[in-house]
């Protein structure tokens, strides 16, 4: 997992910006926590968030590259689920 997530954030920033959103409603969205109208400490810190489970419902809405992310993630949240 930890991987693919690496994989993720180096992919250029035209890719990763396909799943930006200030939304924070949306099940899978890439952000940030920097706001540089409310934050007085700029602390930059840039997140892949993902509904997981159940799996099938969310998957498609995951990041299609790098290639295996879909694969790596959905067995690490099913892993992760067993314990």
């Amino acid at each position: 997992m930890m991987t693919v997530a690496r994989e993720f954030f180096r992919q250029p920033e035209s890719e990763r910006v396909k799943h930006y959103s200030a939304d924070t409603k949306k099940t899978t969205r890439l952000s940030t926590s920097f706001n540089v109208g409310s934050e007085k400490v700029s602390n930059w810190r840039e997140f892949l968030r993902l509904h997981c489970l159940p799996i099938e419902d969310f998957i498609s809405e995951w990041p299609s590259s790098p290639v295996s992310f879909r694969e790596v993630t959905a067995e690490y949240a099913t892993s992760v689920r067993a314990l």
